[in-house]
């Protein structure tokens, strides 16, 4: 079952204006132009951090859209209509391309970008040496510009303690590991971000390969931790389950943390078939509905922590459409 651990692909490009200083540039007219060729595509918006709310921005954020970075720096973002590609503007670099797709799908992200990045090109000069390939803001960025990761939900690594050891051994084979959204994030509901650390000296396709490489052997350790999380207690574990999805489904104020660790053992349960997932697409689908920016918005502006508590537990009674209790 990949998919409960496996969550989504992303790969991103890092790309700059070939003759323009990395830094302290009116992305204005970069936004204008890469915006023009890309809806010669498909359909794209551009949203420049300027006319955005805060909550707007944080909105884009939460769902991996933007980086908090480009919120601060106030560049531009241009989405594609399904959500799945968006060009960010003015970032650490003038222009940083990217693609998520859900499940394991590093090499269809990759062939989504390699058009996305082909289109661009046509368009500007980027800058690159013949030596050490696209030049990038950042020193880890240079060759490729590319970052290739998969996001991952390893509850049972977690709780059994073997996650330390596990990341030992990757960052040994030059990869990362981080929380959901990147760099100094914390891995919410066991949650976290894989990806690799050399860009320089390998090609693209080498990169997602060894991402997909390190991803497939995490995910027989978290399938063995699994076996070994019920066998040592089935009970324990059952009732803790169990008490996550009734907290779920009748609490009257959660915050943001609790559910995250309730839903990972919700998600768990599912898993060992201790509970019956009708979509699995939906339960993510509430994941993303119960987070600050998306309360926010559905109730029509800036609200307070104890009101978005209580509008997140009314959000909980979907799991009841959603989850059902098998009795196993």
């Amino acid at each position: 079952m990949n998919e409960n651990i496996i969550l989504s692909s992303r790969v991103r490009l890092a790309r700059n204006v070939d003759g323009l200083p990395f830094k302290r540039v009116n992305t204005s007219t970069i936004a204008a132009k890469a915006m023009s060729a890309l809806r010669t595509t498909d359909s794209y918006t551009m949203y420049p951090m300027t006319a955005l709310r805060p909550i707007e921005q944080l909105r884009l954020v939460e769902r991996h859209l933007i980086s908090k970075e480009l919120t601060d720096c106030g560049g531009s973002a241009i989405i594609r209509s399904d959500n799945k590609v968006s060009v960010m503007i003015g970032e650490e670099d003038h222009i940083r391309e990217q693609c998520i797709l859900e499940g394991l799908n590093l090499h269809d992200a990759y062939t989504e970008l390699r058009h996305i990045d082909k289109v661009l090109s046509g368009e500007f000069k980027f800058a690159f040496s013949p030596t050490y390939g696209y030049l990038t803001s950042c020193l880890t960025n240079v060759g490729t510009g590319m970052r290739a990761s998969v996001m991952m939900f390893l509850p049972a690594l977690s709780l059994t303690g073997s996650l330390n050891k596990c990341i030992s051994g990757v960052t040994r084979l030059n990869m990362a590991v981080r929380g959901v959204y990147g760099e100094g994030s914390e891995a919410e509901g066991y949650v976290y971000q894989i990806s690799n650390q050399k860009t320089l000296g390998i090609s693209e396709s080498d990169i997602v390969a060894s991402v997909e490489n390190v991803a497939n052997h995490i995910v027989e350790s978290e399938i063995k931790a699994r076996a070994a999380l019920m066998q040592t207690d089935p009970d324990g574990l059952k009732d803790k389950i169990l008490r996550s999805y009734g907290i779920l489904c009748n609490c009257y104020s959660i915050s943001k943390s609790e559910f995250m660790k309730l839903i990972a053992f919700v998600k768990l349960g599912v898993y060992y078939k201790i509970l019956d997932c009708a979509d699995m697409a939906a339960l993510e689908s509430l994941i993303a509905e119960i987070q600050p920016a998306c309360l926010c918005l559905d109730a029509g502006g800036m609200i307070d922590g104890g009101e978005r508590d209580k509008l997140r537990a009314e959000k909980c009674y979907k799991l009841r459409q959603i989850i059902m209790r098998t009795g196993g």
